[in-house]
């Protein structure tokens, strides 16, 4: 029964979503096709899908609604990650390659930043260690986590209350915010109770996804002085670990609250948006030696921009699993960084492709505001 509950564990938080991630990642530039970028847009577009299916399911059905959104969102996730995986093989038969461009190994590196590179992976795995072996206290439980086991057990989604254990009408200021039902529904196909889930097994997975999104982040940053990015990765491992100057720090979240939404808001969604950006803009070094006429590689880059584009779409929807606000933080950022590189570019297109990208988020929070009155 374990041996069963881990492998259902492997397959619905890494193959699933990693096979999800060989959609998008088609219509990105090569530089970008390595395995932490399509583990990056897996999970991106797992929630994406996770708002898209629960959303009217959440608002419409009283009665067993949990076990219709686990259907419909099983069903969902197989699909894509069918999909996924059958462009990854078609892409590897015709000679185009999923997974290229990734120079970075091991030999290339120096001492210095081996043993930088040491020092990270333990203080990561420190990290796991102590999230998967201590359960920190936190009042937050009372709601979140027992949202997530009365969807696993009575069958409803955000009809309970949490504080006396009463039916209710739907909790409308959380009810969009489908991450505890995220966590049920891996709960429910593992066969693992939910607080279980929540405390021991998500940290495992998102304490990584994080690191390798911080790590993405940095090849970016530090593309010029690569032999810096293992020195960057300590020095955010450090940070986090020591970032508990209070109770509302994002670092306090990351490691002590990592099941909780909000703490994916702060620690995933927003800095997506930026490596996202970052991604579309930052001028790459290949581009620079580049000898082909300036319109050929506007082309090229405009293709390669777009799985971009449309994962920042996604983004901007999914992040409202995590938390309403985060929809609106994300679409605000996008806003304004899209502000500055239409300066820095001086293309006012990028401003109508970032407006393009807030529209489903837009959608996310006009709903917010209307359903919020009627419960």
């Amino acid at each position: 029964m374990i041996v069963l509950q881990i492998l259902s564990l492997i397959v619905w938080l890494l193959a699933v979503p990693f096979c999800i991630g060989f959609l998008p990642i088609r219509l990105m530039k090569k530089e970008l096709r390595s395995p932490g970028v399509i583990w990056i847009a897996g999970y991106i577009v797992l929630f994406f899908l996770l708002e898209i299916v629960g959303i009217p399911i959440v608002l419409t059905v009283n009665y067993h609604g949990f076990t219709i959104f686990s259907r419909w969102l099983a069903a969902a996730l197989l699909l894509v990650a069918i999909g996924g995986a059958y462009m990854a093989v078609r892409g590897k038969k015709s000679g185009d390659g999923i997974i290229l461009n990734y120079k970075d190994t091991w030999k290339t590196h120096s001492w210095e930043e081996k043993i930088m590179w040491v020092l990270f992976l333990a203080l990561v795995g420190f990290q796991l260690y102590m999230a998967f072996t201590r359960a920190s206290f936190d009042g937050d439980d009372a709601y979140y986590g027992v949202q997530a086991l009365t969807a696993q057990q009575i069958d409803v989604m955000y009809r309970i209350d949490p504080n006396n254990g009463w039916s209710s009408t739907l909790d409308a200021r959380h009810a969009l915010a489908l991450f505890p039902m995220w966590e049920a529904f891996i709960g429910k196909m593992s066969g693992i109770h939910a607080t279980i889930i929540c405390h021991s097994v998500i940290p495992l997975v998102l304490i990584p996804l994080t690191y390798v999104l911080y790590y993405q982040i940095g090849r970016i940053l530090f593309r010029k002085r690569k032999d810096l990015l293992p020195m960057f990765m300590v020095i955010i491992a450090l940070w986090q670990m020591f970032g508990n100057v209070s109770i509302y720090t994002t670092e306090t979240f990351f490691l002590t609250r990592t099941w909780q939404g909000k703490s994916f808001a702060g620690n995933f969604v927003i800095p997506a948006v930026l490596w996202i950006f970052l991604s579309l803009f930052a001028v790459d070094e290949t581009e620079e030696k580049e000898e082909k006429p300036a319109g050929v590689i506007r082309r090229i880059k405009n293709v390669e921009n777009i799985g971009l584009w449309m994962l920042l779409g996604g983004l901007n929807l999914a992040g409202g699993a995590s938390s309403s606000l985060a929809v609106l933080l994300s679409c605000m950022l996008t806003a304004g960084l899209a502000v500055l590189f239409t300066i820095k570019e001086k293309k006012f297109s990028i401003l109508v492709k970032a407006g393009c990208t807030c529209v489903l988020g837009g959608a996310y929070i006009l709903l917010y505001l209307l359903v919020s009155p009627w419960y």
